[in-house]
């Protein structure tokens, strides 16, 4: 990553789903904005997400598009990534990883919240278990080759990034 851009994401909420580009700076992830702990932007550590070029998909159909809105983080479900690799920030460098960064093992997972079911993996240390990934402080929880399915409209979508929201999650089992 050279520097700061523009990154497309998808928010999926109970009754919408909005699109448009949120301001990534290099050093953080994207899980750092969602989760309120931004490096460098102290407007990315409040409760709003800022978002431009905005489209809102409602649950009747109507689409509205707007140049730019505030989103509550503790309403969206998860975020999406149309690229894997565009949610990274420190320690994405190619070659030797440096601190922070921590060898992660993966875990086929399927989760829950009030309007989706998820499948993928989720990401761990070796030393944890997945209680403790759940329990960390980070608000929001990355997958990464995910099966989404709408438990209201049987809608389904694949994303290979997502980060949900730990505090939607109704449940979450191991799969496999």
């Amino acid at each position: 990553m050279d520097g700061p851009q523009w990154l497309q994401v998808k928010l999926f909420l109970e009754a919408q789903i909005i699109s448009g580009f949120v301001y990534h700076p290099q050093e953080d992830r994207l899980l750092d904005i969602l989760s309120s702990i931004s490096v460098r932007r102290l407007e990315n550590r409040g409760k709003f997400l800022e978002l431009s070029q905005v489209d809102i998909q409602h649950l009747d159909g109507k689409v509205e598009n707007l140049s730019s809105a505030y989103i509550n983080k503790a309403t969206v479900h998860f975020a999406v990534t149309l690229d894997a690799e565009s949610a990274r920030g420190l320690g994405s460098r190619v070659g030797v990883k440096t601190y922070p960064y921590v060898e992660k093992q993966t875990l086929p997972v399927t989760l829950q919240t009030p309007a989706y079911m998820l499948t993928g993996s989720m990401h761990h240390a070796s030393y944890q278990q997945a209680w403790q990934v759940l329990e960390e402080a980070t608000t929001f929880l990355p997958l990464t080759g995910v099966d989404i399915q709408s438990l209201t409209s049987n809608t389904t979508y694949k994303a290979p990034f997502v980060a949900v929201n730990k505090d939607l999650i109704i449940s979450l089992k191991k799969e496999g």
